[in-house]
């Protein structure tokens, strides 16, 4: 049966895990269900344990950092995911992909059902495998862009945008981290700016600060989601943007 037409169901668990329901298809992003990272306390529970989710058909990896990807609470799903895409050089630094698992070179493309997935760089904190965002096109629908924790990348994003046409919703990182003082996640503001080069109607802030604690001057997490939609609704344009607290849906 076709999918075309369907509504896409956005549900927030936490930082830029998202479960993405659509036509009978589930997909996960950057699944990460520890109450911990690299030693640091987190503030903020998942919205979902893993043993809840729903029999999914693949989980998008944008890279490989703990906070993005936690083998260990995906193997206490219900049913193992069906397909894993990874950036390129998972399997040198994994030392094997799971079963399912293929990695995706920055702008090639796989199937997954009907809809087509492409990668696209995601710059952030190389060196380390390379990071990579995704881009969806839903039959019927229209076009999904996943931001991960990359910076901003106006260049990539224009080319996203010529080569894909317009994002019906952009899932786009603010929490703006400092490391060492040096940027390596979107901030508010560059999130603002990268909507308006993606032309998205609608979007949702993942990765915001607060969610494990800063330890300055190594790091700093100050960016929130509230940031983004008081920039956004200064410009007139506050309905753009949808707010998801762990737990909370969203269908579009």
């Amino acid at each position: 049966m076709s999918s075309a037409g369907a509504e896409l169901r956005v549900t927030m668990i936490r930082c830029s895990t998202l479960l993405l329901s659509w036509g009978g298809q589930h997909w996960l992003t950057d699944p990460w269900f520890a109450m911990h990272l690299r030693g640091l306390p987190c503030f903020r529970r998942p919205g979902m344990r893993p043993e809840a989710l729903p029999p999914l058909d693949a989980v998008w990896v944008s890279h490989l950092h703990p906070d993005h990807y936690d083998p260990r609470a995906m193997k206490r799903c219900c049913r193992p995911p069906l397909r894993w895409i990874f950036p390129p050089g998972t399997a040198r630094s994994l030392g094997r992909l799971p079963p399912g698992g293929q990695e995706l070179e920055p702008w090639g493309s796989v199937q997954l059902g009907q809809v087509q997935l492409w990668a696209v760089p995601g710059p952030h904190t190389l060196p380390g495998p390379e990071e990579i965002n995704f881009v969806a096109h839903l039959p019927g629908w229209g076009r999904l862009f996943f931001g991960g924790d990359a910076k901003l990348d106006r260049s990539v994003l224009a080319r996203v945008r010529a080569e894909h046409g317009p994002m019906r919703l952009a899932m786009l990182p603010v929490g703006g981290t400092r490391i060492f003082g040096r940027r390596t996640v979107m901030c508010p503001p560059h999130a603002a700016e990268a909507a308006e080069i993606l032309c998205a109607q609608h979007v949702v802030p993942i990765h915001e600060g607060g969610i494990w604690m800063s330890v300055p001057p190594a790091s700093l997490h100050s960016g929130r989601a509230s940031h983004l939609l008081d920039i956004m609704a200064r410009q007139g344009q506050a309905e753009r943007v949808l707010l998801l607290r762990p737990g909370q849906s969203a269908t579009i």
